[in-house]
């Protein structure tokens, strides 16, 4: 499921910048035009490096899940020491 939602994030930012493309090469826009297209272009793309992010995030967390206990360890307060064993 997970490579599934990376690889439509990322056909939909391809797809995007294809269109982006086929207007600079059918319509010659003016630069307020191009700056919009490539602006949009520009944050899907940041959106997609977020959601990729992301989910690379969920996969380490669900696989190491002894990692994250390691590292947080020391901010756990033990059991004894809190006196509500």
């Amino acid at each position: 499921m997970k490579k599934a939602i990376v690889a439509a994030v990322w056909l939909i930012v391809l797809a995007l910048w294809a269109g982006i493309v086929a207007f600079k090469m059918t319509f010659e826009p003016d630069i307020k035009q191009w700056t919009v297209a490539v602006t949009a272009g520009a944050l899907a793309m940041e959106v997609a490096f977020w959601i990729t992010a992301a989910v690379l995030g969920i996969t380490l967390f669900q696989s190491r899940k002894a990692a994250f206990n390691f590292l947080t360890r020391p901010f756990r307060k033990k059991r004894s020491e809190s006196g509500h064993d």
